[in-house]
């Protein structure tokens, strides 16, 4: 690994480390809401261990051309995006067959955008393209869908939701334009800058979630519970069923 690519990881895994601080506190004096700060501090918590793993050279597999693999990375999102889906479903209420919808759109995202690093060509383009048609759905249910749909405690709940909704769809748009500009697509970016685009979206996906969560706490307390509500919420209508 490249002594700058190194840098980056080591600057990332002290971020998120700092990150994971203030929900850690919360979990711990705030036992009414604990989960939800348990989430939080597994979002950052998980991507800083990543990021340490990956500052160490562990995990690292070249692929086609110039590109790397991270195995590291890849693990950190399909642990890490899910767990943000999630505390967003909880302020809203969404239902467990959303959230489900949800997570299997996300890994599909991520799992394509894997296989296409590993791949050429047109079929390296058209597993891209594939993840970007998931990622879409993802949006127009976090954008549309869920706000349509949900019951929120509070204008305040409301209010989070909203703020941190879009930061996630905002952000998250971004990972595939560094792709596409990235070794794996049209090879306009370094190593070293694909790596500090990617620590920076992580970090601000990550931490700066996580802080406006804690920051907006007191929304928390408008829950009355914790769970995602069971039974059918209307999600199949979304997808085309009867």
């Amino acid at each position: 690994m490249a002594p700058a690519v190194e840098t980056w990881t080591v600057l990332g895994t002290i971020g998120l480390v700092l990150g994971t601080v203030p929900p850690v506190w919360y979990a711990i004096t705030d036992r009414g809401n604990r989960l939800y700060y348990v989430i939080l501090a597994a979002i950052t918590g998980i991507a800083a261990v990543a990021y340490a793993v990956m500052s160490l050279g562990i995990g690292v597999i070249d692929a086609p051309g110039e590109t790397t693999f991270y195995i590291a990375r890849y693990v950190d999102w399909l642990l890490t995006t899910p767990l943000l889906l999630l505390y967003l479903a909880m302020l809203c209420k969404s239902g467990s067959q959303t959230y489900a919808v949800l997570i299997g759109l996300d890994v599909l995202v991520i799992a394509a955008g894997a296989a296409a690093i590993f791949t050429t060509g047109l079929l390296s383009w058209g597993l891209f393209a594939l993840g970007g048609v998931a990622f879409v759905a993802i949006a127009y249910l976090l954008v549309y869908w869920l706000p349509k749909q949900s019951s929120f405690a509070s204008d305040r709940v409301y209010a989070q939701f909203f703020k941190l909704r879009n930061i996630t769809v905002v952000l998250w748009a971004l990972y595939p334009v560094v792709w596409v500009f990235s070794p794996a697509g049209l090879g306009w970016l370094t190593l070293n800058t694909e790596m500090m685009t990617i620590v920076y979206l992580d970090f601000i996906t990550k931490a700066a979630f996580v802080a406006i969560a804690v920051n907006g706490r007191a929304a928390l307390d408008d829950l009355t519970t914790v769970e995602l509500t069971a039974g059918t919420d209307g999600v199949e209508s979304a997808i085309g069923a009867d």
